[in-house]
């Protein structure tokens, strides 16, 4: 459970500093932040309840880039959590301005500074890597709920094209994860996450409006965040945005598990489950919206089923192995897709079914024990959904009715 989810902002005098000198005034006006300025409505609230302060030239710098001692003093300052004492300091520190705070900010569980054996070097730009990190430990330090998401999105599908790309350490995946599941960052348009590249005073009033208001919240009252936790312990998150169940045939039974097609032509394996609930297209529901379901689907009726979206292993053993056999290995429906026929697989990295030359391509994978790792598409019937099943070496998975 939650310890300290309640929280009370005290209006704070002092403000983040690029200098000792800057940020004397807390005018909510400012001459470089426009009515239309995107962050406008954050950087106003952040500047009200203390977070931020402004220059004393009446600018308040939206583009500046935020240091790494700025983003700590700003979280010691909007987070509830509780001070541990003897969690360490940055002897590169002694004497900065940010001393307190930041070494508060460790206190409270943001920080560890064995992350920095060279020293915190405190005018470093933030990157949103770092930032993802801080902000996920600090809400696990408070929060038994938000500590568990973090090791329940360990093996997680990160809908961010750097996951699918693998160009993201596995030991981001939980981070992400909750940053994205909980709505306190997101990707950019071309569906990277972008771990490497620096915060803005905007940007950063955006995010610290966001997690005075996440950390007040459970983990579990997210559903993206449900989502995330749930195909990271049990491959799939059927349960979360369907009214399907699997009963006790959980799909880990069945999880990577090889099926031999029945026409002797190969087997192959069904990693993750991902749903998209479509139906309304204006409304798509579902972290991995964005990742599978593009605009040129929006021709396609999706009135009476569930996207589902398929990660499999293809085993191909034999020498004229083409699409044909795949299609018709005689495996149950929902372990046979198609390809996802848009831009999403080329804007996020990921390899979807051949429709062209297929012999060639399959051919690399002749008889290799890795296989060929691809994503489908696929869906369900919501009127009939008990005709979807799995079976494999005597283990079974089965799509029930409403729960």
């Amino acid at each position: 459970m939650k310890k300290l989810i309640s929280s009370v902002f005290a209006v704070a005098t002092l403000s983040v500093m690029l200098s000792p000198l800057m940020q004397t005034t807390n005018a909510t006006t400012f001459k470089d932040v426009t009515s239309s300025h995107w962050a406008k409505t954050a950087i106003d609230e952040a500047v009200s309840k203390g977070y931020f302060k402004g220059y004393a030239d009446g600018t308040f710098k939206p583009g500046a880039q935020v240091t790494r001692a700025e983003f700590a003093v700003l979280l010691d300052r909007v987070s509830v959590n509780e001070k541990a004492e003897g969690k360490g300091s940055f002897a590169d520190l002694a004497g900065n301005w940010s001393e307190k705070e930041v070494n508060e900010a460790v206190a409270k569980g943001f920080l560890t500074p064995s992350d920095y054996p060279n020293g915190f070097k405190p005018t470093t730009p933030l990157t949103r890597k770092e930032m993802a990190k801080w902000m996920s430990s600090g809400l696990a330090t408070a929060s038994t709920d938000y500590k568990q998401a973090l090791t329940d999105t360990v093996d997680t599908v990160v809908p961010v094209a750097e996951y699918f790309k693998k160009t993201m350490s596995k030991s981001e995946y939980p981070y992400v994860s909750l940053m994205m599941g909980t709505g306190l960052m997101s990707g950019y348009a071309d569906g990277t996450f972008g771990g490497g590249k620096t915060t803005t005073r905007a940007e950063a009033a955006v995010i610290l409006v966001r997690l005075a208001n996440v950390q007040k919240q459970s983990a579990d009252s997210f559903t993206g965040l449900k989502e995330l936790r749930a195909v990271g312990t049990t491959g799939t998150n059927m349960e979360v945005i369907t009214p399907f169940s699997s009963g006790v045939t959980s799909f880990k039974n069945v999880q990577g598990k090889k099926m031999k097609f029945r026409n002797g032509a190969g087997y192959s394996s069904l990693n993750y489950l991902i749903f998209v609930d479509s139906r309304d297209w204006n409304n798509k529901k579902g972290i991995y919206a964005s990742v599978f379901v593009g605009k040129e689907d929006k021709k396609y009726n999706y009135n009476n089923v569930y996207t589902l979206f398929e990660n499999q292993t293809i085993y191909p053993t034999a020498n004229d192995f083409g699409l044909s056999h795949y299609m018709n290995s005689s495996l149950s429906k929902i372990a046979v897709g198609s390809a996802i026929q848009n831009t999403l697989p080329d804007k996020y990295g990921y390899t979807t079914l051949p429709v062209f030359e297929t012999k060639e391509v399959f051919k690399k994978y002749l008889n290799n024990n890795s296989g060929v790792n691809l994503w489908v598409a696929n869906n369900i019937l919501i009127s009939s959904p008990d005709a979807s099943y799995i079976t494999t070496d005597g283990s079974r998975f089965v799509v029930l009715d409403n729960k």
